[in-house]
């Protein structure tokens, strides 16, 4: 564990402890062997949280701010997890918070159930607080665990097959019990309702079906964390295409070209190109065995088609702005310019034009 020097003392304790917990808590989940590893994980998950911002808190405002007032005699009890959060995160609509609070409630009733496994919201929730966890322990305190987190570590290990984590298979209800489903089904309600409402942010829950790696390289990875810009910035999460048989079906621009003219009319240009996609994953997959053709996404067929139902002129604008390119080297027009990807988080990437006298996409 790299960097936290400037947490002393009973700070520094309760930051040690923390990054135990968190990193037993990713050994328990990711332990296929172990029968209880949801409850076990939830335990865990919250005792980080509690102790990192219990951490947090001493550091900032002296080691009262982690205590309950007491009488003379009375043995010093600290605050609770709940305690905790209301006091660090402000806001009760923070995604953040709320994660935690709906992992904290699972805790407290697996005490009174036996739930061996849980749909796929709740695997949704797990996945998300591991990450949240490894941003705010960075951000807070600057330790950073790349060097003690293997690659894959952070990824929640699950086999998906339906019937596994489906409220509604007969199967997951006869292992789990009455009583256990009644739990789950409304604990499930509510994370859908708080994801509804808060326009379903990937800090409260995201798709388990993701790969996780914890890596400089972002290339094998479906989310990559990266330590920012290098100005101070918190890490980010940045979103790269994976599966690319599913995600990116069509092998030639020839293809993308007929999916276009098919969704729009139009008969296009077979010299038409797109530059700047290479950076936009949602759009473009190549793999790294020499040899590998391009792929391409429905996204980007959907984008295209997008482009020209709102602006008829498109490929008309597009077309113009690209023989300026072509030109004077100068940049494209930001009109033309592909949206940044709704699941990444970071700088704008490069954007895009159809230009002519060009084969392939770029």
């Amino acid at each position: 564990m790299s960097s936290g020097g400037k947490y002393r003392g009973l700070s520094r304790r309760l930051l040690n402890k923390s990054v135990e917990a968190y990193v037993l808590s990713l050994e328990t989940i990711n332990r296929l062997s172990i029968t209880y590893r949801v409850e076990n994980f939830a335990y865990l998950i919250c005792n980080a949280w509690e102790l990192l911002m219990k951490a947090k808190l001493s550091h900032e405002s002296g080691t009262g701010a982690i205590y309950y007032p007491s009488q003379r005699g009375d043995r010093p009890r600290t605050i609770s997890l709940r305690d905790c959060l209301t006091r660090t995160f402000l806001s009760e609509r923070d995604p953040v918070r709320l994660n935690i609070e709906h992992v904290a409630d699972l805790r407290d009733e697996a005490v009174h159930l036996v739930i061996t496994q849980v749909p796929r919201e709740v695997l949704g929730l797990f996945q998300a607080g591991v990450i949240n966890y490894h941003k705010y322990l960075t951000s807070w305190t600057g330790v950073s665990l790349s060097d003690r987190v293997p690659v894959g570590m952070m990824t929640l290990v699950y086999d998906f097959k339906p019937e596994e984590h489906d409220l509604d298979s007969a199967v997951m209800r006869r292992r789990l019990g009455r009583n256990a489903v009644k739990y789950l089904s409304q604990f499930q309600v509510a994370i859908r309702a708080d994801m509804s409402k808060l326009g379903n942010p990937p800090e409260l829950s995201i798709d388990i079906t993701y790969r996780l790696a914890l890596t400089k390289t972002p290339g094998p990875a479906d989310i990559v964390l990266t330590s920012g810009p290098g100005d101070g910035t918190a890490i980010r999460v940045v979103e790269v295409a994976k599966d690319p048989s599913k995600t990116h079906p069509l092998r030639l621009m020839i293809e993308v070209k007929l999916k276009v003219e098919e969704n729009t009319g139009l008969k296009l240009n077979q010299h038409d190109r797109v530059h700047g996609i290479k950076k936009r994953p949602e759009f473009y997959y190549k793999g790294t065995v020499p040899g590998n053709p391009s792929q391409y996404s429905p996204q980007f067929v959907d984008w295209i088609t997008n482009q020209y139902k709102n602006d008829p002129q498109f490929f008309t604008k597009a077309r113009r702005e690209a023989a300026k390119l072509n030109r004077g080297n100068r940049k494209p027009s930001a009109s033309l310019t592909p949206p940044p990807s709704a699941n990444a988080v970071g700088e704008r990437p490069p954007g895009g034009v159809v230009a002519p006298g060009k084969r392939e996409v770029a």
